[in-house]
């Protein structure tokens, strides 16, 4: 499993499209019930496990590093995005779990900060973006650590994070190493435009090192 990536490409693809139609064929039938709706949240981690391979390789999900992905990445908006459950089976051990993976998620989020202040830098991107993301866990102290800024987050994102509880609550013990519930229902949206990231570069470079330190 941790070496899916490496696998020549169209096997991939073969593994990604059997994921993927196998998991919809057992899931759309009960989706498509009278209950379908409220059983969502009780598939919603099993769809996004049989989808991430496939929404990967068509380039849906575009990843920043192996623990950060972004589905909008232009000269307007660049989101930021939490890994899915497929994603912890390839980079985590179960030994794993506890502080080890929460140093590695955090150090991987910055870095993914740095990345995109490269692509500023390369011209690859306009300083003009901005670099937003939708998640439970951020607090004000750790917004302008990373120089964003919080506002409550659209209905939208409060909704999907009440529809993806199951995954969240799981992959979020996992993180804290024992059983902890995340509030989904709290979720908040972040936000820093090119610019203001760029400028605390070195800021970000430093962190890293003391977090590999």
């Amino acid at each position: 499993m941790r070496r899916f990536y490496d696998l020549p490409k169209f096997v991939q693809w073969f593994i990604a499209i059997i994921l993927m139609v196998g998991g919809l064929a057992l899931c759309m039938p009960l989706i498509l019930k009278p209950y379908g709706l409220l059983i969502v949240p009780l598939l919603a981690p099993l769809l996004n496990l049989v989808t991430v391979p496939f929404f990967k390789l068509i380039g849906y999900y575009k990843y920043l590093n192996p623990y950060v992905l972004s589905c909008v990445q232009n000269d307007k908006e660049y989101d930021l995005h939490n890994i899915f459950t497929f994603d912890y089976l390839i980079n985590f051990k179960w030994e794993d779990r506890g502080a080890y993976a929460q140093k590695v998620l955090l150090v991987h989020y910055v870095k993914s900060l740095l990345t995109i202040i490269e692509r500023i830098e390369n011209e690859q991107l306009s300083p003009n973006v901005k670099v937003v993301g939708c998640s439970y866990f951020f607090n004000t102290r750790t917004a302008e650590k990373f120089g964003f800024t919080l506002s409550n987050a659209s209905l939208f994102w409060k909704i999907n994070s009440i529809l993806q509880f199951i995954e969240l609550s799981y992959l979020y013990s996992f993180a804290k190493g024992k059983w902890a519930m995340p509030k989904f229902w709290q979720v908040k949206r972040a936000e820093i435009v090119g610019t203001d990231l760029v400028v605390r570069k070195e800021q970000l470079e430093q962190w890293v090192l003391r977090l590999e330190g």
